[in-house]
């Protein structure tokens, strides 16, 4: 009688099991399509670090900006003619800020810092720019 018991319990979580992949299958495909795209970014020494971004165009991004500076604060700034990227964020010294945006149609786009100090050059002067390259969404 114990094996019978055991065969029960066995074939319990045999289905279990397989219930819990099949679900992770399901869910793991649908998240895929929809997953957010995570990037880092560094801004410190009037750079950013990577300063060139490279998405497809419909992905949504979010990018993690962290001003590696002690004192010295910073900006990112990314827009577009079109109107479909108007992002204008301030990161303190030493801090993160999150921003999210859905990737445009193909093409370039600059990004760079607008911080500036009186009688100084401008951070974006100062080599503080990079590039966004959105790729087609079915590359052919």
């Amino acid at each position: 009688m114990q094996s019978t018991g055991y065969r029960r319990t066995g074939k319990a979580v045999l289905r279990s099991g397989i219930s819990a992949l099949l679900i992770l299958m399901v869910c793991g495909a649908a998240s895929g399509a929809d997953a957010v795209r995570v990037i880092a970014i560094e801004m410190g020494d009037y750079r950013f670090q990577p300063d060139t971004i490279e998405v497809r165009a419909g992905e949504p991004v979010r990018l993690e900006l962290t001003d590696t500076d002690g004192l010295t604060p910073h900006n990112f700034t990314l827009k577009d003619a079109a109107g479909e990227l108007d992002i204008d964020i301030d990161v303190a010294a030493g801090t993160t800020q999150t921003v999210e945006f859905t990737a445009p149609v193909a093409g370039s786009y600059k990004f760079f810092c607008n911080k500036k100090l009186p009688f100084m050059k401008s951070h974006r002067d100062r080599g503080m720019e990079g590039a966004l390259v959105v790729t087609p969404a079915n590359p052919q």
